[in-house]
């Protein structure tokens, strides 16, 4: 832990020439809801501040915070995404739950990382850094308010029947009619914004194949020999183009997993992610900016 500085140096001076806006985010991820107006964005933080408090007390029953001396191993990863992406250390709870209960809650101001043993337990140190760079990728895209809002308001992750238990079950019939509206207003914002997480993970473990096995390991959960190529594979032999279930992308919460694998790839390719520090594929094309994002974009479409 020597090549770290101290976490009160790092605070005090982790947003000195900072981008406001990190050069791997891609346009499609910058946040949708109207955050802009700072009264209207403090009440709503408070409001989030309240559940995410009472969900975390919750959640610590049955997990514990990382540190120097629990769990170092996790700890260290944290540091090392936190320092990647110049954002502060957050707390980390790691308890076990499942897979796609993983994630960061809270205000861009206020947020903690929530990891499953089920990952973490048996994964290795570049797919851990590539699932905690993601978290942390939301924090340095100040996404995390955005996020936890659309939890909330679709119902994800549980933060709704927590919020009915710090505001009332009056909240529900102000949430359950906007639900459908907004996952149909936002969904695509959303997969964009999976996607600016996944670029920051990569950009964490800088290994495209321990990237692509921990999206798989949160897919299929903790299956083991399971190689991105031959997942890939057998969709390019089972999907079809034309099959009407791909509408179901209009509304899902994230692009489909042979999507986001391809658009990783992408990524990897991309001058963008050579700038940011990462390391290319050598002899492979270079995209710049541009094909990345028009790439990227055909990927999220609903024909790919």
């Amino acid at each position: 832990m020597s090549d770290y500085i101290s976490l009160a140096d790092f605070a005090r001076g982790f947003t000195e020439g900072r981008p406001e806006r990190p050069p791997w985010l891609p346009p499609g991820a910058a946040a949708p809801l109207a955050l802009d107006n700072a009264a209207a964005r403090a009440r709503l933080e408070d409001v989030l501040d309240t559940v995410v408090a009472l969900q975390r007390a919750d959640w610590l029953e049955d997990g514990v915070f990382v540190g120097p001396n629990v769990m170092p191993e996790v700890y260290g990863h944290v540091l090392h995404a936190a320092r990647t992406l110049s954002v502060a250390v957050p707390p980390a709870i790691v308890a076990g739950t499942t897979m796609s209960g993983q994630g960061i809650y809270g205000t861009d101001a206020r947020h903690y990382l929530r990891l499953s043993t089920y990952f973490v337990g048996p994964a290795s140190d570049g797919e851990t850094r590539f699932l905690v760079g993601r978290f942390l990728g939301l924090s340095a895209a100040s996404l995390v308010t955005a996020n936890t809002t659309y939890a909330l308001l679709v119902d994800h992750m549980g933060l709704r029947s927590m919020a009915r238990k710090a505001l009332g079950p009056l909240l529900e019939v102000v949430l359950a009619p906007l639900s459908v509206g907004v996952r149909l207003a936002t969904s695509r914002w959303h997969r964009f914004a999976e996607v600016a997480a996944d670029r920051a993970g990569l950009l964490c473990c800088d290994d495209l194949d321990a990237a692509g096995r921990a999206l798989l390991r949160q897919t299929l959960g903790g299956a083991r020999g399971v190689a991105p190529e031959a997942y890939m594979a057998q969709l390019d032999a089972l999907r079809s183009d034309q099959s009407p279930g791909r509408f179901a992308q209009l509304v899902a919460d994230r692009p489909w997993t042979h999507k986001r694998l391809k658009a990783l790839e992408v990524f990897h390719r991309s001058e963008v992610f050579a700038a940011a520090g990462g390391t290319t594929p050598e002899g492979s094309p270079r995209y710049d900016a541009d094909e990345l994002e028009r790439r990227t974009t055909q990927l999220l479409g609903v024909t790919s």
